[in-house]
């Protein structure tokens, strides 16, 4: 059995603008990150014993408040999500 899930993570306004920002937090919150060579796009390796509400929460926390965004496509199951903190539902994951 697997011990981590794969995510590919796409960034729109990250924290300060800065996607290796963005990845040194997620590590901080217990994810295990790769900056890809595509410029805002990491892949992420998130431990089957965190919670989805925990791994939302810290993805949320890596974008801008006010104007960042994420695509979020899942390896494990093809699922994508997108979530925008602007509008008037910031930080609710949309799955597509």
């Amino acid at each position: 059995m697997d011990s981590h899930r794969e995510y590919v993570l796409e960034t729109n306004r990250a924290l300060g603008d800065n996607v290796k920002r963005a990845a040194r937090h997620l590590e901080r919150g217990g994810l295990l990150v790769d900056l890809l060579p595509h410029k805002t796009t990491m892949l992420i390796r998130r431990p089957v014993s965190m919670s989805g509400a925990i791994f939302k929460s810290l993805l949320v926390s890596a974008i801008q408040p006010h104007a960042g965004s994420l695509l979020l496509f899942s390896k494990y199951s093809g699922r994508c999500w997108i979530c925008s903190n602007r509008g008037n539902q910031p930080g609710v994951f949309v799955e597509y």
